[in-house]
């Protein structure tokens, strides 16, 4: 229940979705004056959540920057890499496709070859509301297969479908198989501090390693200023989702 509940509020608290049932009762209303109203109000929105330097600045607030590779000092056995990276609607299953966060993955296996962690967990089952038999964390160790490392190196998860359960799953199989080791928390920069309150909830032993990154260095030129950007949308998505998530976390105990 709490899966299908946290979707349906994170569609309800989305600003296109707010934007869209502005301009309907605008348009849908009767009282002329209640209809200009509420087409200001989605107009508003329009210009303030497709303005791309705003959301930047929001951005660059709440994700966790980049930590250079010569500043990691410390061997961790596991990296730990959040799914939430592959497009599960496409076939031919003969290969992976992946999304925007492929940075997880692909930034692990250059953590693994650099000597930093030891090991890869791949976590995540499907967070669709249909496609259960498809499971993640099965295409992403088949992935790093391909690109050549030893079975014995891979840890594979595919049970969870959301942050808390890629805690539960992988300290699971960690705390049983590999006790007393620290592991490294590999996900997208605006995901990391969710995931890491997730795992020392759980008390297990974490650091944080922020991939897949939305932001850019602060700039005042005049299309990030005045050019309505319709990616705009989809990170002020990311973001409200994980403000929500956040707080339904904070209420359910899972962080």
């Amino acid at each position: 229940m709490f899966f299908y509940l946290s979707k349906l509020i994170a569609f309800l608290f989305l600003p296109f979705t707010q934007m869209c049932i502005w301009f309907i009762l605008g348009i849908s209303l009767k009282k002329r004056s209640i209809r200009v109203k509420f087409l200001i109000l989605g107009l508003v929105y329009l210009l303030f959540f497709s303005n791309r330097f705003i959301v930047n600045e929001v951005l660059l607030l709440w994700e966790i920057p980049p930590t250079p590779y010569e500043q990691i000092t410390e061997e961790y056995y596991a990296g730990i890499v959040m799914g939430g990276v592959t497009n599960s609607e496409k076939t031919p299953r003969d290969r992976v496709y992946f999304s925007k966060g492929a940075d997880r993955i692909i930034h692990a296996y250059q953590l693994y070859k650099l000597g930093k962690i030891r090991k890869i967990l791949v976590s995540g089952g499907s967070s669709k509301l249909k496609n259960f038999e498809y499971k993640e964390a099965d295409n992403l160790y088949n992935y790093l297969i391909l690109c050549g490392m030893d079975t014995s190196d891979i840890i594979l998860e595919n049970k969870a479908r959301n942050t808390y359960e890629n805690a539960f799953y992988s300290g699971q199989i960690l705390e049983n198989e590999y006790p007393e080791k620290k592991h490294l928390v590999i996900t997208s920069g605006f995901h990391l501090k969710r995931s890491l309150l997730c795992f020392r909830k759980l008390g297990m032993d974490v650091d944080g390693f922020s991939t897949d990154f939305y932001t850019k260095d602060r700039s005042f030129s005049l299309d990030m200023l005045l050019i309505p950007d319709p990616s705009a949308f989809r990170d002020w998505h990311m973001i409200i989702h994980e403000l929500l998530g956040l707080i339904s976390y904070k209420i359910a105990g899972y962080i």
